[in-house]
C-alpha cells in the first residue's frame, strides 16, 4: 500500500463525515434552538466552525461539539451581556450543565457523569446594513472586557468555501483534518497551549498549496504527505520577531482574514508559542523522515496509533 492510500484511510478514520455521531450533533443543535424559541426568543440561526467548514476530526481526549451562531436584530441593546444572559436564561435547566463563556454559552452533555456532546451558541446582532458584532464578555465583564466585537463568521466561510474547488479542496480538508489530529495528540487539551484549530485553518488559506501532478483524477493521485510538509514548512517560515507581552518573542502572527482581523494565535504566550515552533521542527522532521524512507514509523510518531503501520 502506498503513503497516499495510507493517508486516505488514516483520513477516513479521523473524519467527522456525516455519521451517527454528526447526526446526534445536528439533533442536539436543533434541540437547543427549539428550546430558545419555545422562551420566546427570535433570531436567524447559521452553523458556523469545522462542522460549517467541513474540516471536524473525532475528537480524541475531548467531548463531540458543534458551533452554531444565532442572530438577533432590531434595536441592539447597549450592554452585550444582556443577550448573552437572555440565551443563558432560556437555556438554564435544558441540561445539567449551561455554560457562560466569553464568546458563546455551552451547552454541555453529559452520560453516567462524562461530557459526551456539547452545542457551543454564539451571539450575533446584525445592524441595519446587515453587519454582524459577537457578544463578548464572560458574566459579570465590565468596561473593556466585554463589547460587541465586528465579526464575519459568514464571510470566513466563504474565504475557506471558495479558496479550492474539487479535489483539491477535498485534500485542504484532509490536510487541515491531519494537522487537527497532530494537535491532539500532542497538545495539553485545557488553556491555550494548543493551536486552535480555526488558527490552522487560517494559516491553511495562504500556506497550503495542492500537490499533486497535472493529470491527478481522483485522490488516490494526490501527494497528502507533500502538501503536509509543505504547509507545515511553510507556517515555520512564518515565524517573525514581534512584541507581545511586553517582550519581544518569535512567533506565528495569523490574522482573521475578516472582522476582526485579530491574530488567532494571540493568546498563547511566548513560552506556548515557542513549544508551538518546536513542535513543528520536530512533525517536519517526523514528515521528512517518512518521504525519504517511503514507511510509516515516524507518521505513527505524528499523528498517533490510529495512522496505518
Amino acid at each position: 500500500m502506498s503513503l497516499q492510500s495510507k493517508f486516505l484511510s488514516f483520513h477516513g478514520k479521523i473524519l467527522l463525515a456525516n455519521t451517527d455521531e454528526n447526526a446526534t450533533l445536528r439533533d442536539k443543535r436543533d434541540n437547543v434552538l427549539r428550546r430558545m424559541r419555545d422562551k420566546g426568543l427570535t433570531f436567524a440561526p447559521f452553523n458556523q466552525g469545522s462542522y460549517a467548514m467541513g474540516t471536524g476530526v473525532k475528537p480524541v481526549r475531548t467531548d463531540y461539539d458543534i458551533d452554531v451562531g444565532v442572530v438577533f436584530s432590531g434595536k441592539r441593546p447597549e450592554d452585550p451581556l444582556a443577550t448573552k444572559r437572555a440565551v443563558r436564561d432560556a437555556l438554564h435547566g435544558f441540561t445539567k450543565s449551561v455554560e457562560w463563556r466569553r464568546h458563546c454559552i455551552r451547552v454541555q452533555y453529559t452520560k453516567e457523569g462524562e461530557s459526551i456532546y456539547h452545542v457551543d451558541v454564539a451571539i450575533y446582532w446584525e445592524d441595519a446594513g446587515k453587519r454582524l458584532a459577537l457578544a463578548v464578555g464572560k458574566e459579570g465583564s465590565t468596561g473593556v472586557h466585554k463589547e460587541w466585537e465586528p465579526a464575519d463568521p459568514k464571510g470566513f466561510l466563504e474565504k475557506v468555501t471558495n479558496r479550492h474547488s474539487g479535489n483539491d479542496a477535498a485534500q485542504f480538508r484532509r490536510v487541515v483534518r491531519y494537522l487537527k489530529r497532530w494537535k491532539d495528540v500532542h497538545f495539553a487539551i485545557e488553556g491555550n497551549a494548543a493551536p486552535v484549530g480555526v488558527g490552522l485553518t487560517v494559516a491553511g488559506l495562504t500556506r497550503f498549496a495542492p500537490a499533486r501532478p497535472w493529470s491527478a483524477q481522483t485522490e488516490a493521485d494526490y501527494d497528502d504527505l507533500k502538501a503536509l510538509i509543505d504547509f507545515v514548512d511553510g507556517m515555520r517560515r512564518g515565524f517573525q520577531y514581534v512584541y507581545h507581552e511586553g517582550a519581544t518573542a518569535l512567533r506565528l502572527v495569523e490574522r482573521f482574514p475578516v472582522e476582526p482581523g485579530k491574530d488567532v494565535f494571540r493568546k498563547m504566550t511566548n513560552q506556548q508559542m515557542g513549544e508551538f515552533k518546536g513542535r513543528l521542527d520536530r512533525l517536519s522532521g517526523w514528515l521528512e523522515t517518512a518521504r525519504s524512507s517511503q514507511q510509516t514509523g515516524s507518521l505513527l510518531q505524528a499523528f498517533g496509533e490510529e495512522f496505518p503501520a
